[in-house]
């Protein structure tokens, strides 16, 4: 089986993690409203990376963001409209009541076309754009001339709730415009097709009658870390939803994910994408919300990001549960760590769990998940905390049980 690829989740807010950690992650997945926002600077930044060093990267046109009704709007937002054919369905800052029945054949291909000139041209950067961005970097000699383009291009989706969602309907016709506009180019991009379901069973029929084998997914709020039942039956409908794709030649890189879906490696999922500080799962509705994630700490043991005054009060009593050994930490405490570090500890953490985690069978992965969350549940009760500091460090652990059983029912 091939690598998990790792992707970063770019912001900007995120280039300094990116820059200095090359090679740690495998690429950079760019939000659609960022590269359409910040269109110098994020050109600049990333058009750099790729240069040096073959940096892969993509764009996510985030879509379904547009199937929210009635929702405020950034300027990001109107931006990506303009790119997309959409901004004559603004209204007075909100979606303008948005729907399928707008999308016409005509509608349908201007989005394609869009989306597609904007993929194949955004590797056009103006050389003092280029070099701005060039000298931040140690190497000497970065040339323009070695760009790369998007390591592919995945055409705008949308959120199906049910197989028969009319959305779907909208997503297909898209897709099959975007493979037509491509097959009249010259341009060599290579298409990824993105299927989005809003529950992991929905999901698994979306992939079944997908003909492409190479997809990208996304599973609307799919939460890692909610121990309920019914979360539980989530991610086991998720994990079984994969390895049946795997079975058809199906081969799916998660848009959102964290430590979970690195343990999906075993079931067939590809890669995944996560944001730098922050990015286990997304809510679609929930699309527009963005900015720098909060100053957390990813306990490596936890597979998890914490409050740094938890941490630090746990790594006193019981550095053993938190401590990390990486060039950021190098053992001492989570609170000694600048924010910049914060984020740069978390992308090493993730790039440590793949290497180790893919590698152990699922009985051993249990078992480790199982010691973990027992060392949690009998050292945790016995520290001298303050009560309002124990209140939010009993039942971090929780999770690590749940996930053991999920892995063992799928």
């Amino acid at each position: 089986m091939s690598k998990f690829q790792h992707f970063l989740s770019y912001g900007s807010t995120d280039q300094e993690a990116a820059r200095s950690l090359t090679g740690v992650y495998d690429g950079l997945l760019v939000p659609g409203t960022i590269a359409a926002f910040q269109a110098d600077g994020t050109k600049g930044f990333v058009l750099t990376l790729s240069a040096r060093s073959n940096e892969p990267y993509a764009i996510d046109s985030r879509f379904p963001l547009f199937q929210n009704g009635n929702l405020p709007w950034k300027k990001s937002h109107l931006q990506l409209a303009q790119i997309l054919g959409l901004d004559a369905y603004i209204e007075d800052g909100a979606t303008g009541g948005l729907s399928p029945s707008n999308f016409d054949d005509a509608l349908v291909h201007r989005v394609a076309q869009g989306w597609l000139s904007f993929n194949v041209d955004f590797e056009n950067v103006g050389a003092k754009v280029f070099d701005k961005y060039a000298k931040r970097l140690p190497d000497d000699d970065i040339k323009i001339e070695d760009a790369q383009a998007p390591l592919w291009v995945m055409p705008p989706y949308l959120m199906a709730s049910s197989s028969d969602d009319p959305w779907r309907s909208v997503g297909d016709r898209i897709w099959n415009a975007s493979v037509n506009l491509l097959s009249r180019s010259a341009s060599d991009v290579r298409l990824r097709r993105v299927v989005a379901g809003g529950s992991a069973t929905v999901w698994n029929t979306l992939l079944t009658e997908t003909p492409e084998t190479n997809l990208a997914g996304w599973v609307s709020g799919l939460d890692e870390f909610n121990i309920s039942a019914t979360s539980r039956g989530e991610l086991i409908a998720y994990g079984k939803a994969i390895q049946s794709a795997r079975e058809r030649g199906q081969s799916i890189f998660a848009l959102y994910g964290g430590f979970f879906s690195v343990l999906l490696h075993r079931f067939g999922l590809a890669g995944s994408s996560h944001g730098v500080g922050y990015g286990e799962h997304r809510d679609y509705v929930e699309l527009p919300s963005s900015g720098a994630p909060p100053a957390r700490f990813y306990v490596p043991r936890l597979h998890r990001y914490i409050g740094v005054d938890i941490a630090g009060a746990i790594w006193e009593q019981a550095p053993e549960l938190v401590e990390c050994f990486c060039p950021e930490c190098d053992g001492g405490s989570p609170t000694s760590l600048s924010y910049h570090q914060l984020m740069r500890h978390s992308v090493r953490a993730r790039a440590d769990e793949i290497n180790e985690w893919t590698r152990l069978s699922t009985d051993d992965v249990c078992n480790r998940l199982q010691e973990d969350a027992r060392a949690f549940s009998a050292t945790v009760p016995g520290l001298v905390l303050p009560r309002a500091v124990m209140k939010r460090a009993e039942g971090l652990h929780l999770h690590l049980g749940s996930w053991a059983s999920v892995l063992k029912a799928i």
